[in-house]
């Protein structure tokens, strides 16, 4: 994961410089000391001027063609774009940062879990449409469940889940009906 983040720096670094400003990077170990810090600012001075002047010369132009784009949607998606771009990112990051990504990634994984529980229930209701007992709810067959008390809480959490996407289904047709 680590290389991939490394291409990407690279081909941002390698795009906006030159041949001259690379020989200039090559000289700068050689100088003395006390000079190479002043040598590194024009260094990276020539590299600031050079992105300036390319991209007023390339206006809108796509830099990097072969990624997905970030965009509203980009961590709502189960898509592995997003588990990518999180471990691209964790090379780069301190501790506190690296556990926060780690935390991300782990609900991402978790709301897939979630998804495909609730399509399995969904497939078990259509299979079984007069349910398990009880009131028909498909969820009381988990929450029953003694000794199991995280399937039990992922079952109350499902019907949380399965009721506030029921409510958004009967809203929608409310809102394109109200809608001039």
């Amino acid at each position: 994961m680590e290389e991939q983040g490394s291409k990407t720096i690279a081909a941002f670094d390698s795009l906006f410089t030159t041949n001259k400003i690379q020989m200039l990077k090559i000289l700068l170990p050689r100088l003395l000391p006390r000079q190479q810090g002043g040598f590194a600012i024009y260094i990276k001075l020539l590299e600031l001027q050079y992105a300036f002047s390319f991209l007023r010369l390339h206006p809108g132009i796509q830099l990097f063609g072969d990624v997905r784009q970030l965009s509203a949607d980009f961590f709502q998606e189960d898509s592995e774009d997003t588990l990518s771009l999180l471990d691209d990112l964790i090379p780069f990051s301190g501790p506190q940062e690296q556990a926060k990504i780690q935390n991300m990634k782990n609900m991402l994984a978790n709301f897939k879990r979630m998804k495909e529980m609730m399509s399995m229930i969904q497939m078990m209701q259509e299979l079984f449409p007069e349910g398990a007992g009880g009131d028909g709810n498909p969820f009381d067959l988990f929450s029953g469940m003694s000794g199991m008390p995280d399937m039990a809480a992922m079952a109350d959490m499902a019907a949380l889940f399965r009721a506030a996407e029921t409510e958004q289904q009967e809203a929608a047709p409310q809102q394109e009906n109200a809608a001039p």
